[in-house]
């Protein structure tokens, strides 16, 4: 964007100057019947004149420019876990300008699982990251000082993966089986609630720990009979395979809970509301044109990653799509008391954090801007 304004900028000053020297040398021509040559040096300055005063404005208005760009806010945002579609609208705010049209100079990264992008966040590695409600509960229990300052998912968007012909149709027939997991992630680590609630002993669970990149193939090799990951992740990727997929959602089977959120550390929004603000409103801005068209918003993290398969990327994206609402939201981000205080008395009572856990502890209202998208 700010190329375009600089080269169109520099082309106004290039005719003008070219206009300039075209009047000078007309101004010398000899067409002048009374022979005086006073006349046309006066009319060769004031065009000079007029000349110099618009190309100097020109040229102050594209250093402005220059300058606003110098001026942009630096800003670094950690996904959750390697891009995939899901992640699209970040990725179309960034491509389309909109971080940049709110004074920001964002960086983009991505994670490895919510819980290492909390730390990330929480040490101020990075500025800004996306992380599970159940992540950032863990993380505050563990002494990092972190907060969602604006929920993506309304409600989770995690669930155990398997195959149909596993026979895994509850929570409960997970008992005897090999599940994979990947340590610090948010699935993993909401599943304490779902066994809770769905009084799962998982004792009886060999969990197998893996690299997250290798619960598909693990999967459908037989190697594992389910895995605990995102519907909008692993279980697109697997059903575009070909194979025949259930998923369990965990908001399904007792954990409701708020999903991804974006966070900042205690320390950043106290010394830098205004700046998550801008952030949040660029990002809304590309996720209300995401639930209009997909498709289109998928393009841009293609841009990026153009080895990503689209289908399976704008069924991720679609699935995302969703989980952004409860009954009670009436915005995007919007979620009431009550929601917060359900999906902190699920982490309490079974991820064994401390009942000293305030819902208020999770969340902070103070950097939403006004006018989010409407539902």
């Amino acid at each position: 964007m700010l190329r375009k304004i600089l080269a169109m900028g520099l082309c106004v000053l290039f005719m003008l100057v070219s206009v300039g020297c075209n009047n000078s040398q007309n101004s010398k021509s000899p067409n002048n019947n009374n022979g005086s040559d006073k006349a046309p040096v006066s009319k060769e300055k004031k065009e000079d004149n007029v000349s110099d005063k618009v190309t100097d404005n020109v040229t102050d208005k594209v250093a402005d420019k220059v300058e606003e760009d110098v001026e942009l806010i630096p800003v670094s945002f950690r996904l959750n876990y390697t891009a995939s579609g899901l992640h699209a609208p970040f990725y179309m705010a960034l491509e389309k300008g909109y971080y940049e049209e709110v004074g920001l100079d964002v960086t983009m990264g991505e994670g490895t699982g919510s819980g290492t992008t909390a730390k990330l966040v929480g040490t101020g590695s990075d500025d800004i990251g996306l992380v599970d409600s159940a992540s950032v509960g863990s993380s505050i229990a563990a002494g990092i000082e972190i907060k969602i300052v604006a929920p993506i998912y309304a409600v989770n968007g995690f669930g155990v993966i398997t195959l149909e012909e596993n026979g895994i149709n509850t929570p409960k027939d997970l008992e005897g089986k090999k599940v994979g997991i990947a340590t610090g992630d948010g699935p993993s680590k909401l599943f304490a609630a779902v066994a809770g609630a769905s009084g799962v002993d998982e004792s009886k669970i060999n969990f197998v720990t893996m690299d997250s990149n290798s619960k598909v193939t693990s999967l459908i090799n037989g190697q594992v009979d389910a895995v605990l990951g995102g519907a909008d992740n692993e279980a697109v990727r697997i059903k575009n395979m070909g194979y025949n997929v259930k998923v369990l959602r965990h908001s399904d089977n007792g954990a409701p809970t708020v999903g991804l959120s974006v966070i900042a550390s205690e320390t950043y929004i106290a010394n830098n509301q205004e700046t998550i603000k801008k952030f949040i409103t660029a990002t809304m801005r590309a996720w209300n044109e995401a639930r209009d068209n997909p498709d289109g918003a998928v393009d841009y993290i293609l841009d990026d990653f153009p080895t990503m398969d689209r289908k399976t990327a704008v069924g991720g994206l679609e699935v995302a799509l969703s989980s952004l609402f409860t009954e009670s939201s009436k915005t995007l981000g919007d979620l009431s008391v009550s929601d917060w205080e359900k999906c902190r008395d699920l982490l309490v009572e079974y991820m064994g954090i401390d009942d000293s856990l305030k819902a208020t502890d999770l969340y902070t209202f103070e950097c939403l801007p006004d006018n989010l998208p409407a539902r």
